[in-house]
């Protein structure tokens, strides 16, 4: 894989989530609460990459925002996941999830991971628990008496984005630092693959907030 076809599709994978933001502000007024916290999700993202892709540009280390942009990530997935399965989960619960998160974070930043490094501990612990969490609605799901037409539930999308996405891109988080200690084209091939899933991940994204669920 060339530098200049990673840059590429680097910069699709960044960007492309501008699709689904364009048409959650034509459908705002029909999104449902789980759609409007995807929303919220996406919009962080667009902030994210755009300010990384600037420092990138100029050369600069970009590694910083990802340590704060993962507790956000972790903090809007968890209030998705708290919603969905409440009748699983008490609040207590995704109280105690994400306040513990919080401080391993913080713990993994000052101790082991700082600001300068890929902050691997907690993308891989990310990871986890969003895939746990995952397999926990698809458990829901076949709990239920009453099967919803799936095709228009828009949680059914992104539950199975953040599953593949998450499950595929688990040993690459976990192994990223060692992987990019020396640039090499392994390096680009893995990472030219993560885009690719991301790129996935947001057409499920665009999917979920395409679809118009029915109202209880």
């Amino acid at each position: 894989m060339s530098k200049e076809f990673f840059a590429n599709l680097s910069l699709i994978s960044s960007f492309i989530v501008i699709i689904p933001l364009l048409i959650s502000g034509f459908k705002l007024r029909s999104l449902n609460k789980v759609q409007i916290r995807l929303v919220y999700l996406l919009l962080t993202v667009l902030l994210v990459e755009s300010i990384s892709n600037i420092l990138w540009y100029q050369k600069m280390n970009n590694l910083p925002i990802y340590h704060f942009y993962t507790v956000l990530e972790f903090l809007l997935i968890t209030a998705i996941y708290k919603k969905v399965l409440a009748n699983l989960f008490s609040k207590l619960f995704f109280i105690v999830i994400s306040i513990s998160f919080v401080l391993f974070a913080i713990v993994n930043t000052l101790f082991f991971q700082d600001l300068q490094t890929f902050n691997s501990n907690t993308t891989t612990l990310t990871g986890v628990v969003v895939i746990l969490f995952s397999l926990c609605y698809f458990y829901a799901l076949l709990k239920e008496v009453k099967y919803n037409n799936l095709e228009t539930n828009p949680m059914f999308w992104i539950n199975s984005g953040f599953l593949i996405y998450f499950s595929s891109n688990l040993i690459l988080f976990f192994m990223n630092n060692s992987l990019f200690k020396r640039i090499t084209e392994a390096s680009y091939i893995l990472w030219g693959l993560h885009a690719f899933i991301n790129i996935i991940l947001t057409l499920f994204y665009t999917v979920a907030i395409w679809v118009t669920p029915k109202r209880p």
